[in-house]
């Protein structure tokens, strides 16, 4: 029978199977723990784990017996067991028993041969620790593995020499200093990028891996050699390098360098949840020394070995073979840690008997135990000798035939290669699409809270509608991606003093911390002109110039003050939501303490008043003038006078346009909105006719219907403003526009298209002004003069020396030179005293005996203005404000309404809502020009006005 090709380069010999069965005992790794099992005993494993070191003596047939051994290491099954034979006899450098050098150089054959990419198949083994240690053993001695050979052994130069032994292990760094990278860049990146990419982050990094490194740290804390002296681990580098290592001891050398290399084994064996590659490492390290001898290094090198292991008590997955031809000398110290002689028999017991001797004397601290001596037979040799070649095939097929194969044991299914990749492929599957939902999400959260991520400030109080438009309320200068540039100018310069009351209230915690929410409309829409944002704008403005007035108070009674713009959406629509986030805002920050502003009086508009009053929450408006408002709520307040008051200003200055004139006759056209939710025209409609009626016009009463929001249906049946207009072509009488400033251009267009030549008298209600404050919108029609009325009263100048005017010069000083064509007479005024009447409320409360906040903006309103009872007549107000002493503040200098009188309702002592003396409300005729400008008559009177907002 011909010799199979797996068992015919195994050497046969009697005993042989026993011999192979040994190395298949030892070379098999265990799927827990490691070699040898520990005996238990009850239930407590007992004994040390640890590989032995195998020593053969076979004559002059070791160099065969190796070169067998290695061929049946390589042709294990399912892969071949990582081994490396290197023979000592063949090396001269080996020579020296006593040479560090020889254990040094064995080391390093040994190192390279596990290294090979043919021992790999679960992953190479890296000598990081033992690449370190042997570098340095060899700096300085002219033979370097890198080539110089020229290392003074200075600081400087074995830096030097350990930065570029780094940067030529790492590939990127060898491609940086390529010299056709620096071609390839040259003159196509900045010099400064080229600097910090060769130069600055290679050094920055080495700085960073000499001390955080792994190998680095490890060699500053192993135990050879003192490593903490002189302190430094380059002091303690220094020491190992030609010609410093000279004068240190030779046996605690050769220990630092196995104790680098077996390190590095132990690292690439250790099992962890997180490495399935070590767990498919089921076969040990096999080092096969032929021709160990005493005349060479191979002793010294397994007895370094046997010490490291004992002194450190740690496990390395070594397997060492030596093949010599002759056992050690009788009478040395080597011999006797063998044993006797006829314990080196090879048998089937070889194995059992050792493992029960090292289970239970491991731990001695002596050589002895880790030694498994083999006599191996004599070889049979092939003959062509029929007697000798049947006894030849009949111990092959005794011996080697059946233990030729070595089997090595499958790894754990969790750490097979298929099922890490389909769980390296399932993992990042599961992550791609978690980072997908995630991105989803974040993008779904991004689009309803107005871009912001969930981890930005204001994200969670805005909140993106079905408009498109960002309402909320922002606490950290959120803008409301508004179009107009100076509003965002102001919402951040609030942000920034906000910024700043925190500190001040870090600072004095015993002065009180106030925080207002300022609510409007239209902060955020888009596709519009910016001028129709002024009047929110300048509110705002005149709300910072009292917060920024008030900052700089140092009183300890004086209240620090914060102001949180907020937007409830065109048309207060969104109102009640901004409420639920106000709500719970107030939840968290006790310290807000009222709203001011309030935009459109509307349904909508009632609705958020309802919705505060609800909270608890005080209202101060700025610009509402609906009558019907006052009834809403006991908490509601205003500094503005009423559609009531307008309208019976305009009908005086009908009256007295039509005194004595044959045209326009005395008779009057209304017309309003036909929105039922437009509570400001309906009561202003009301209103005007009433008060028309009263000075003996004739009334004729016509709504038009707005343009519906998107995705809506049409308020009513109504004709478009328009068509409206169209109409007013031929009428004798006044025409008196009570809608709003949007439409009212529609109703212009009309005009200009039937009778541009001879357009109608025509008088607009107070929200025109917006329209008005346009230039370039005002000039669409230059051909159509027409009246408006305006809350406010002559012109404001920066110059002025009062309190909103001195602030807006300094935080706003691009204003000024825009005061001819704006409204910063009236509306940052408006602003400016709502927010002062809070924080006189506020100090009142706090100088006098705690009460109501409502309780504290009334009286601070009786003492600010001053109350009188009236007539308590059916249709007349119970109370009439009026200033004390003459105005004194932004408020009397655009004064801004008349007495304004509201009869008493559920809440008794309620006071009327307004901020000024009793003075009546201007009438602007406003001509506009073809230039877009005012004409010179309507200048005189007044400045064009923007837009208050009702």
């Amino acid at each position: 029978m011909a010799p199979s090709e797996r068992d015919s380069q195994i050497p046969v010999f009697h005993g042989a199977g026993h011999l192979l069965r040994l190395i298949a005992d030892l070379v098999r790794r265990p799927r827990r723990r490691e070699c040898p099992e520990p005996v238990r005993h009850r239930g407590v494993a007992q004994g040390r784990e640890g590989l032995p070191v195998l020593c053969l003596v076979a004559g002059d047939d070791h160099a065969q017996l190796a070169r067998g051994i290695g061929y049946f290491l390589s042709h294990a099954d399912p892969r071949r067991v990582p081994h490396c034979l290197h023979d000592l006899a063949a090396d001269p450098e080996s020579a020296d028993p006593g040479s560090v050098e020889a254990v040094r150089r064995t080391l390093e054959r040994l190192a390279q041969g596990f290294a090979r990419s043919v021992n790999g198949a679960d992953g190479r083994v890296r000598f990081r620790r033992f690449g370190l240690v042997n570098w340095l053993l060899q700096a300085g001695s002219g033979s370097g593995a890198d080539g110089t050979g020229d290392v003074e052994g200075t600081d400087h130069s074995l830096l030097q020499g350990l930065r570029e032994r780094e940067f030529r292990r790492r590939r990127l760094f060898g491609l940086l200093r390529a010299p056709e990278t620096e071609l390839a860049v040259d003159g196509n990146v900045p010099w400064w990028v080229w600097l910090f990419a060769v130069h600055v982050f290679p050094l920055a990094w080495f700085r960073v891996r000499r001390g955080l490194g792994r190998e680095y740290r490890w060699l500053l804390n192993q135990p050879y050699l003192a490593p903490r002296d002189p302190g430094t681990f380059i002091g303690f580098a220094e020491r190992l390098t030609v010609p410093h290592n000279q004068v240190e001891d030779p046996e605690q050398l050769r220990k630092l360098m196995v104790n680098a290399f077996l390190e590095d084994l132990r690292i690439a064996f250790r099992r962890r949840p997180w490495r399935p590659r070590s767990a498919r490492r089921t076969a040990y390290c096999v080092a096969v020394l032929s021709g160990t001898a005493a005349d060479n290094c191979g002793h010294p090198l397994l007895r370094t070995v046997i010490d490291v292991r004992n002194e450190t008590g740690a496990f390395d997955p070594l397997l060492l073979i030596s093949c010599g031809a002759q056992p050690p000398a009788e009478g040395t110290e080597l011999r006797a840690d063998w044993g006797h002689s006829s314990l080196w028999e090879l048998s089937d017991r070889l194995y059992g008997g050792w493992r029960d001797t090292f289970l239970h004397t491991g731990r001695a601290r002596n050589r002895a135990p880790w030694y498994l001596p083999v006599t191996v037979p004599a070889l049979m040799p092939p003959s062509d000798d029929p007697a000798a070649k049947a006894q030849y095939e009949l111990t092959r097929r005794q011996e080697v035939a059946q233990d030729a194969r070595l089997r090595l044991p499958e790894p754990p299914l969790w750490a097979r290669r298929v099922v890490s990749v389909a769980v390296a492929c399932c993992v990042l599957a599961t992550l791609l699409g978690t980072a997908g939902l995630l991105w989803d999400r974040e993008g779904a959260y991004r689009t309803a809270h107005c871009g912001l991520g969930r981890f930005q400030d204001d994200a969670d109080t805005l909140h993106t509608v079905e408009t498109g438009e960002c309402i909320g309320v922002s606490r950290h200068g959120f803008t409301f991606h508004s179009p107009d540039a100076e509003l965002n100018k102001t919402l951040r310069t609030i942000a920034d003093q906000n910024a700043r009351a925190d500190q001040i209230h870090q600072t004095s915690p015993e002065r009180p911390l106030v925080t207002l929410v300022h609510l409007s409309a239209l902060l955020s829409t888009t596709g519009k002109s910016t001028a129709q944002l002024a009047y929110g704008r300048e509110a705002l403005q005149g709300a910072a110039s009292a917060q920024s007035r008030q900052l700089r108070t140092t009183g300890s009674t004086e209240p620090i003050l914060r102001i949180f713009p907020a937007n409830a959406g065109s048309g207060m629509r969104y109102g009640t939501r901004v409420v639920q986030i106000l709500q719970g805002l107030k939840a968290q920050d006790p310290s807000i303490v009222g709203v001011s502003g309030l935009d459109q009086s509307r349904e909508a508009t009632n609705q958020t008043i309802r919705k505060l009053t609800e909270a608890g929450v005080p209202m101060v408006a700025t610009t509402l003038s609906a009558d019907s408002l006052v009834r809403q709520s006991p908490l509601y307040f205003q500094v503005s006078p009423q559609n009531s008051r307008e309208a019976e200003v305009a009908a005086a200055y009908a009256d007295h346009l039509v005194a004595g004139r044959t045209k326009p006759t005395r008779q009057v056209r209304v017309i309003g909105s036909a929105d039922p939710t437009d509570t400001y025209s309906q009561t202003l409609g009301d209103d005007v006719a009433r008060q028309f009626r009263a000075r003996g016009f004739a009334v004729e009463r016509t709504a038009f219907s707005p343009p519906p929001p998107p995705g809506g249906e049409p308020s009513s049946t109504a004709p478009g403003a328009g068509s409206v207009g169209q109409r007013s072509c031929s009428y004798p009488g006044l025409v008196f526009y009570a809608g709003r400033a949007e439409d009212f251009e529609t109703f212009l267009g009309g005009i200009n298209e039937s009778c541009n030549s001879a357009p109608p008298t025509v008088i607009g209600g107070d929200d025109v002004a917006r329209l008005a404050a346009d230039p370039v919108r005002r000039a669409q029609y230059p051909g159509i003069p027409y009246a408006f009325l305006d809350f406010t009263l002559g012109s404001a100048h920066c110059a002025d020396s009062s309190e909103l005017y001195s602030e807006m010069s300094r935080l706003f000083p691009e204003e000024c030179a825009k005061v001819p064509n704006s409204s910063l007479d009236g509306h940052a005024a408006l602003g400016f005293d709502a927010v002062k009447l809070y924080v006189n409320a506020v100090k009142q409360l706090r100088e006098d005996a705690p009460g109501d906040a409502a309780d504290a903006i009334r009286g601070v309103a009786r003492d600010q203005w001053g109350a009188r009872r009236g007539s308590a007549r059916r249709g007349e107000r119970d109370h009439r404000l009026r200033r004390r002493g003459g105005p004194s503040g932004p408020a009397g200098q655009a004064a801004v309404g008349a007495a304004h009188r509201r009869r008493r309702q559920a809440h008794p002592g309620r006071l009327l809502r307004t901020g000024r003396r009793p003075r009546p409300v201007r009438v602007v005729p406003a001509a506009p020009t073809g230039e877009g400008r005012l004409s010179p008559a309507a200048a005189s009177l007044r400045p064009a006005p923007r837009a208050p907002s009702r």
